[in-house]
């Protein structure tokens, strides 16, 4: 196995929205994971699939990556797989994070858009942008309340129109 694999420990698999979990992954000894910049992404190992999920969590926090799932029956497999088969105290083999999807570091105001479960990366931008003391405006699409992940964490949000949500 090389070294930028690591063998995570699912300390939590969390119901978010219909058809959506997150799924928090841990250090099996309580240590820090690698260090990640808000819109990152890790490689799971599944199922005998290798598939990239977008780590959802502040980058602040070196314990954890947590990812968002969108279960797709009919998809690739990888999300059925995360779905079905993984539980809250199993193993998994994790890359190490990447980001082609980095926020502007000079940028003074960001507008961030999202879409279904494409909220997952946007989640990490939005503590990272606050920890900045940045603007921005989230505006986010869903198809319903039902299938908004992460709606209780932009509650307050919402509340201070920092974050928009639309359901079509």
């Amino acid at each position: 196995m090389s070294s930028d694999v690591l063998n995570l420990r699912v300390r939590s698999v969390t119901y978010e929205a219909e058809d959506i979990n997150t799924y928090e992954l841990v250090d099996p000894n309580g240590g820090d994971l690698p260090p990640f910049t808000a819109g990152a992404h890790i490689d799971i190992h599944v199922g005998g699939l290798i598939r990239q999920y977008s780590l959802s969590n502040d980058p602040s926090e070196r314990h954890r990556y947590v990812v968002g799932v969108l279960y797709e029956p009919g998809g690739r497999g990888g999300s059925k797989a995360m779905h079905e088969t993984v539980h809250s105290g199993d193993m998994l083999k994790v890359s190490e994070p990447r980001n082609n999807f980095p926020l502007a570091g000079r940028a003074g105001h960001h507008i961030l858009l999202a879409g279904g479960i494409g909220v997952t990366p946007m989640m990490a931008m939005v503590a990272e942008l606050q920890s900045r003391r940045s603007k921005f405006p989230l505006y986010y699409c869903t198809r319903s309340p039902e299938k908004t992940a992460f709606s209780d964490q932009l509650t307050d949000l919402a509340a201070e129109g920092r974050v928009v949500i639309h359901h079509d």
